[in-house]
Protein backbone atom coordinates (compact mmCIF):
# COMPACT_ATOMS: atom_id res chain seq x y z
CA UNK A 1 0.00 0.00 0.00
CA UNK A 2 0.69 3.35 -0.77
CA UNK A 3 0.09 6.75 0.55
CA UNK A 4 -0.99 9.93 -0.83
CA UNK A 5 -2.49 13.14 0.30
CA UNK A 6 -5.74 13.68 -2.19
CA UNK A 7 -6.66 17.58 -2.90
CA UNK A 8 -9.49 16.27 -5.62
CA UNK A 9 -11.64 13.51 -5.80
CA UNK A 10 -10.44 10.87 -7.99
CA UNK A 11 -12.02 7.42 -9.54
CA UNK A 12 -9.74 4.96 -10.66
CA UNK A 13 -10.62 1.24 -12.64
CA UNK A 14 -7.99 -0.94 -13.33
CA UNK A 15 -7.92 -2.45 -16.40
CA UNK A 16 -9.55 -5.49 -17.10
CA UNK A 17 -10.74 -5.88 -13.22
CA UNK A 18 -13.57 -5.68 -11.22
CA UNK A 19 -12.44 -3.64 -8.88
CA UNK A 20 -12.12 0.47 -8.69
CA UNK A 21 -11.08 2.92 -6.25
CA UNK A 22 -12.25 6.64 -5.42
CA UNK A 23 -10.68 8.82 -3.21
CA UNK A 24 -12.31 11.94 -1.30
CA UNK A 25 -10.13 15.01 -0.53
CA UNK A 26 -8.68 15.06 3.36
CA UNK A 27 -5.69 16.87 4.43
CA UNK A 28 -4.87 13.81 5.99
CA UNK A 29 -2.55 10.77 4.23
CA UNK A 30 -4.41 7.85 2.90
CA UNK A 31 -3.32 4.52 2.22
CA UNK A 32 -4.45 2.82 -1.32
CA UNK A 33 -2.65 0.54 -4.05
CA UNK A 34 0.39 1.08 -5.52
CA UNK A 35 -1.35 1.73 -8.93
CA UNK A 36 -4.21 3.82 -7.94
CA UNK A 37 -1.63 6.49 -5.71
CA UNK A 38 0.22 6.69 -9.26
CA UNK A 39 -2.62 7.48 -11.41
CA UNK A 40 -3.70 10.10 -8.88
CA UNK A 41 -0.31 11.72 -8.72
CA UNK A 42 0.22 11.45 -12.68
CA UNK A 43 -3.10 13.85 -13.15
CA UNK A 44 -2.06 16.44 -10.21
CA UNK A 45 -4.97 15.48 -8.12
CA UNK A 46 -2.97 14.06 -5.11
CA UNK A 47 0.60 14.06 -3.31
CA UNK A 48 2.61 11.37 -2.27
CA UNK A 49 2.99 11.14 1.31
CA UNK A 50 5.36 9.32 3.68
CA UNK A 51 3.11 6.85 6.05
CA UNK A 52 2.37 8.05 9.48
CA UNK A 53 4.46 6.99 12.35
CA UNK A 54 2.84 4.09 14.35
CA UNK A 55 1.79 4.94 18.22
CA UNK A 56 3.56 2.51 20.60
CA UNK A 57 0.98 1.33 23.18
CA UNK A 58 1.91 1.43 26.95
CA UNK A 59 1.24 -1.59 28.41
Amino acid sequence: MAWMIVRQEVNWSRPKSKFSFNAKPKPEPQSFPHDFVDYAVSIGRATRAKPPKRRISEK
